[in-house]
């Protein structure tokens, strides 16, 4: 009865771990879209790429990147 209530909780742990496992990196996505969505506004209204990465955490590298969606 004991060993049945542990291995139900192991189980109940591992499904909480992945719940909070796919949360944390479905937020982390959605934070990476929305820097990538404000340096390409910051783009558009010509902003250097230096000041685009300090506030977007993006690095030049993906920011020339994302220059070359700007129209």
């Amino acid at each position: 009865m004991i060993q049945k209530a542990v291995i139900e909780m192991n189980l109940e742990l591992k499904l909480m771990e992945s719940y909070n496992d796919g949360l944390s990196k479905g937020i982390i996505k959605g934070e990476n879209a929305a820097n990538r969505r404000t340096a390409l506004r910051m783009l558009r209204a010509n902003e250097p790429v230096e000041k685009i990465a300090s506030y977007t955490n993006l690095t030049d590298e993906e920011i020339q990147d994302l220059s070359s969606q700007v129209k």
